[in-house]
């Protein structure tokens, strides 16, 4: 019987020709951008689902609800608390603590090696986590002083072709042994990390035990292991009555976050540097949302396409039930027809995945086509969800198939329902809902990250080079490197500064003058620079003076603020006033500097105070003027002979900055990608649809030519109930992409008005967009039928 079904099935796809490729090809673009969204919601939300017990793994986080602090979640914690948690509490079964050096210099003998993302952690630190060990490594050596572990790219580049196991590496003039090899694998984990240390004291470290023990400030990255997820609540109450019982003040409140929701639901968090490649579960969410538009679109172009064909194909339904034909076994062979297809449209999908995917990306590493294979899990997955999609998609047109009076059909009195040309009318609409509202969330969500990218930062960005100086050796001689450099002609400026826009700036405590004596301290975000750097960056004293070597009460006696941090307090003016910081000395504002955007677009501008520094510091920003390679070669030059054993290390800060934009552009480009296929699927069910209604109008059209219509009024005939349609759509699209490009944004602090006029025009643009290739779709067919001899039309009649 199933042989039977499936020769029937191939003899209807030969016959109906035109209408199977359409399917085909709209269902296998429709599974191929379901299958490469599918994947890539399935890549994000796999982060650190590979440890054990990951759902009982919560990371310690902070709401700091300080005055001076707008952006106020943070990823770290009092130093002590993860350790405290677990000492004191009986639902804590396990913490471990994390310090991220970053950059790191290891001496390998006479051999230099960078590790570039360093870790000091807790031996604990194993396990709370399981990333894969190669054979040989020992966590319990790891449970004392100066041990460490490599992952296997690290100890390549170090040891070469020797066991590492044993060795001894020097790191800031100590010596550490190696005694684990981290595996290099493809898991996903937020803890991205090539060295790690043991954070295990002996008597030397006294002051960085005392730090560990302290519940003063947050710092410490800190993850606690529960006996059972459903005391999360519980536990988090808890740590708070712990904090505020040694004396934490009661602003900070200790969150916990779950393992898993660290990746996707950390976009708004500061103070996050141990997080890696973090994403945006909104991302996950309007991808999703996508996938769902594409594949029903590509399904409703079948259900659209198999109920038009429903009427050529009653006489072969009268003849089967006037066989014995049971309405059982005739909706098993239409259904059959339908996952047919789904299935050869899956095959094809695969392919066109491989081709797809090279333009459009996704963050999944190697290609996606072996990514799949790679994984047979997400593979079956697919394809019972394909198996599904076929069910659905032909449940509709085989009950309506099956439910034909044969004596009717057999009579020739069979018409097409009201219902199927009903329910043909919403599907048109139903997909060009959706795909009106892809076009307006493309278009605004491109406006709003031009708008960011143009925004006024409030500094320059071109051409100034940054090199970083976190090592000690580095600082010695770092006021040496930058006077040399500002006596190069095509140098404009060289400055040291604590850090840089766009990364995270460190706070600290301050109270301003003239606040009541009850009130809180203040937390404010905190620079510290030289008395170059305000030139070099192009920022502007809006008020008072930039500091100077000829004050020399600067250092010690003077502060600079920012605008927002004038406007916060209060003041119509900041010369003059005095500020008490965290340790009790007082300061006076001696400048203002314009507001300049210090953290990530999606946070506001907050209070800054910026404290001189003429020494060394942690980077070092050059200005260019003149020819940039020459330049470029002349810094290096003065490098290599200060620092004659460190590599000449340097970034462009213009394109530092622009990875704060990397996720969002590269979510803008899946949005459109996806949105232009999403569009051609319904513009090739259009096209089939019309050219179903052409067929069925030719004798109409034949006798309106006869009579004299001419072919513009023909096409109008038939071109007019399908722009009904996408004008109807259009109107429904408006409200939904409103909402849905809101809810975007709204992580955004900084964003375009929805209902400004040019972002109103988008959305009629939009719909003009969208009624033009609907017409043009619909007009091939319609002046194909209109032009054609109205002889060979009504030559049956």
């Amino acid at each position: 019987m199933l042989k039977n079904y499936i020769k029937i099935a191939f003899r209807g796809f030969t016959k109906n020709l035109s209408a199977t490729l359409i399917n085909v090809i709209g269902l296998s673009i429709g599974l191929a951008c379901f299958a490469l969204i599918f994947v890539y919601v399935q890549n994000e939300l796999s982060y650190d689902t590979f440890h054990n017990d990951y759902e009982k793994i919560y990371r310690v986080t902070t709401i700091d609800q300080a005055l001076g602090v707008s952006s106020n979640n943070v990823g770290i914690t009092n130093p002590i608390m993860p350790k405290a948690a677990e000492r004191e509490l009986a639902d804590v079964v396990l913490s471990t603590r994390i310090s991220g050096q970053g950059r790191q210099r290891v001496e390998n003998g006479d051999d230099v090696v960078f590790a570039e993302n360093a870790k000091y952690v807790e031996p604990s630190f194993f396990h709370m986590f399981n990333f894969p060990m190669v054979e040989g490594s020992d966590t319990a050596k790891f449970n004392a002083p100066r041990k460490l572990f490599l992952t296997e790219e690290f100890a390549q580049r170090t040891f070469k072709t020797e066991k590492p196991f044993g060795k001894l590496l020097n790191i800031d003039d100590e010596d550490w042994e190696v005694v684990g090899v981290l595996k290099d694998t493809n898991l996903n984990t937020h803890l991205e990390m090539d060295l790690i240390l043991s954070m295990y004291l002996t008597q030397a470290d006294s002051n960085f035990a005392q730090y560990l023990d302290s519940w003063q400030g947050l710092g410490m990255v800190g993850y606690v292991k529960l006996n059972d997820t459903e005391n999360a609540n519980s536990v988090e109450a808890q740590m708070n009555d712990l904090a505020h019982s040694n004396e934490v003040p009661d602003f900070w409140i200790t969150k916990l976050q779950p393992l898993k929701d660290t990746h996707l639901l950390s976009a708004n968090i500061l103070f996050d540097g141990n997080n890696a490649n973090k994403g945006d579960i909104i991302y996950v969410y309007s991808l999703s949302a996508i996938a769902l538009f594409v594949i029903l679109i590509a399904a409703f172009n079948f259900m659209n396409l198999s109920t038009a064909k429903s009427s050529s194909r009653a006489k072969e339904v009268g003849v089967r039930k006037a066989m014995g034909a049971l309405k059982g076994s005739l909706v098993t062979q239409h259904l059959s027809e339908s996952v047919l297809i789904c299935i050869l449209s899956f095959i094809i999908s695969l392919a066109l995945i491989g081709i797809i995917s090279i333009y459009v990306p996704l963050g999944v590493d190697g290609n996606i086509f072996t990514y799949l294979v790679n994984h047979p899990l997400i593979l079956a997955e697919l394809f019972g969800i394909t198996i599904v999609i076929g069910l659905l998609a032909g449940l509709y047109p085989a009950f309506v198939l099956s439910k034909f009076n044969s004596t009717t059909i057999l009579r020739g009195q069979f018409q097409t329902s009201k219902s199927g040309v009903w329910l043909r009318k919403i599907l048109v609409v139903s997909q060009f809902v959706a795909s009106i509202t892809l076009i307006i969330a493309t278009l605004l969500v491109n406006r709003q990250l031009d708008f960011l990218k143009n925004k006024n930062m409030g500094f320059s960005q071109e051409q100034v080079l940054t090199m970083s100086m976190n090592d000690q050796t580095l600082r010695q001689n770092m006021v040496t490197l930058r006077d040399r450099l500002l006596q190069y002609d095509d140098i404009s400026n060289a400055a040291m500064t604590s850090n840089m826009p766009g990364r995270t700036f460190g706070r600290t405590g301050v109270t301003p003058e003239g606040r009541p004596e009850d009130e809180e301290n203040w937390i404010v975000s905190a620079l510290s620079f030289d008395e170059n750097f305000l030139d070099a960056m192009g920022i502007e004293v809006a008020e008072g003076r930039n500091y100077s070597p000829e004050f020399g009460t600067d250092q010690q006696e003077g502060i600079i603020v920012n605008e927002a941090f004038i406007k916060q307090v209060g003041w119509e003016s900041g010369i003059g006033r005095k500020l008490t910081m965290g340790n009790d000395q007082e300061r006076t504002i001696i400048g203002v500097v314009k507001d300049f955007h210090f953290a990530s677009m999606r946070h506001a501008i907050e209070p800054l105070v910026m404290f001189y520094n003429p020494n060394a510091n942690g980077n070092l920003s050059v200005k260019i003027k003149g020819n940039v390679n020459e330049t470029v070669n002349y810094i290096e030059s003065v490098w290599a002979e200060t620092y004659p054993d460190y590599p000449f290390e340097y970034e462009f800060f213009d394109q530092e900055f622009a990875q704060m934009f990397e996720a969002d552009d590269r979510f803008s480009s899946l949005v459109m990608g996806f949105t232009w296929l999403a569009i051609l699927i319904a513009c090739l069910g259009l096209f089939g649809l019309s050219a179903y209604v052409a067929e069925q109008r030719k004798k109409e059209i034949g006798i309106r030519k006869v009579l004299g219509s001419s072919i513009q009024q023909a096409v109008m005939l038939l071109s007019k109930e399908f722009i009904v349609l996408i004008i109807i759509a259009t109107i429904l699209a408006f409200p939904i992409s409103y909402l849905a490009v809101t809810e975007w944004m709204s992580d955004f602090q900084y964003k375009i008005d929805l209902l400004s006029i040019s972002s109103i025009i988008v959305f009629f643009l939009a719909g003009g967009l969208a009624i033009g290739i609907g017409l043009l779709t619909v007009s091939y067919q319609s002046i194909s039928a209109s032009v054609a001899n109205p002889v060979d039309s009504l030559r049956s009649e």
